[in-house]
């Protein structure tokens, strides 16, 4: 990503966190600091050089800003886009705070991070110790568990797994798994210029009623399992509709927290996952389920292996980009405590800046599940990817109608 887009801010990461109350900023500036010396990476940077190295600094004094936006109309979106869309210089420090006084009780808290030292479910940790920590310096009595590792802990392990038999073993599940799997092509995507004036990216969001999702939930608890494959499933047969091959392959981000001691550590452990599906063209909608079910407990099982050691020629076609086509289920390890009511409508700021070239993701809001497109404006259309969001949709509502309807007859459901 550093390679590629570094220059456009795409390894920022944000935490947020409205505050509705009384609100104490010397309390908030040692809140930070304590955050900062309860988790390595806070204070690791990234020495310039041939190779990546992580320097771990001591415990320091930090400055928090604080900068009154009140009486300006969206005044607090324009900063937090701002700081999104500025990279965060990882060799000089890894974290970036700051506070919007919107009103006399009406705070925002931000936290912009470099992508090397956190990912979603770290985003959620320090959300939810920012909070504790702060709660502590205003009097309020507070636990929160100590981490049992940190990340450099965790890397050392890493680096003792990428090697002798346990290599041996990762690599060998992932060529058998992986070779001669093709990248998926959509025939929708092709250069085309961006009008001036638009957005170098796409935002297509659709919902999925509660009757429904309720529906998809029952529906995995039958094939005991998660929403994430079943939703994986309905995304694998839109994707064969759109362009009939049998056998795809699409990537995904696991948390890769194999370890019970990283459940309370915070660092980049995201990996980028190729999950691959082959059917029949007699299956159906269950079989695809229970196939996409056995896929993902066994990537899970093999998720500490970074796909890049695989061999360059193990998956072929498409424009050699892995990370292409991207499915995600957002929330499904741990609740992102920002990203939630006001926090999730402040992180709109950051869908000018992506990642991948189609990124589809699924996010449980309450009982409902969000159904979110981003792609970008130069290869992909409008209105097709509006068509595909409404495609997916169709295709859930089918599911859980029926599961025991043979892919090939799903075409009727996207038409209608």
């Amino acid at each position: 990503m550093d390679h590629y887009r570094g220059q456009e801010s795409a390894l920022n990461e944000q935490v947020l966190w409205r505050l509705r109350g009384p609100y104490d900023h010397d309390a908030m500036t040692r809140a930070v600091v304590a955050l900062s010396a309860r988790h390595e990476p806070l204070r690791t940077t990234y020495p310039r050089g041939r190779r990546l190295r992580q320097l771990v600094h001591e415990p320091r004094s930090l400055v928090v800003p604080l900068t009154d936006v009140s009486g300006e109309p969206d005044a607090a979106q324009r900063v937090i886009a701002a700081e999104v869309a500025a990279p965060v210089e990882a060799s000089v420090w890894p974290l970036r705070p700051l506070v919007l006084r919107i009103a006399p009780e009406h705070h925002l808290v931000l936290l912009t991070l470099h992508h090397y030292c956190s990912d979603d479910y770290s985003n959620a940790l320090l959300a939810r110790d920012l909070r504790a920590l702060y709660a502590r310096e205003v009097g309020e009595a507070t636990d929160l568990p100590d981490p049992q590792w940190q990340y450099a802990q965790w890397a050392n392990w890493q680096h003792e797994q990428l090697s002798g038999e346990s290599l041996d073993r990762l690599t060998g599940y992932w060529k058998e798994k992986l070779t001669g799997a093709r990248l998926v092509e959509l025939p929708a995507r092709r250069r085309r210029p961006v009008p001036e004036g638009e957005p170098p990216w796409i935002s297509i969001e659709h919902y999925i009623d509660a009757d429904t999702t309720a529906g998809l939930r029952q529906l995995a608890r039958r094939h005991r399992t998660t929403l994430f494959p079943v939703t994986l499933a309905v995304f694998y047969a839109l994707l064969h509709q759109e362009t009939g091959a049998s056998d795809l392959t699409i990537a995904s981000l696991f948390a890769n927290r194999s370890r019970p001691e990283v459940r309370e550590t915070v660092g980049f452990f995201a990996s980028m996952v190729l999950l691959r599906e082959r059917f029949g063209a007699d299956a159906t909608l269950g079989q695809l389920i229970a196939q996409t079910r056995t896929t993902v407990m066994e990537a899970m099982r093999h998720q500490d292996l970074p796909h890049q050691l695989l061999p360059p020629d193990t998956v072929v076609g498409g424009t050699g980009r892995t990370d292409d086509v991207l499915f995600q289920l957002l929330g499904s390890l741990l609740p992102r405590a920002d990203m939630a009511g006001e926090e999730l409508d402040d992180m709109a700021a950051q869908l000018e800046r992506r990642r991948f070239a189609l990124e589809f993701v699924v996010v449980p809001q309450g009982d409902v599940l969000s159904v979110l497109l981003l792609c970008s404006r130069a290869e992909f259309d409008p209105g097709w990817a509006d068509a595909f969001v409404r495609g997916y949709v169709a295709l859930v509502r089918a599911t859980v109608a029926a599961t025991d309807v043979p892919l090939a007859e799903l075409r009727d459901v996207l038409v209608a």
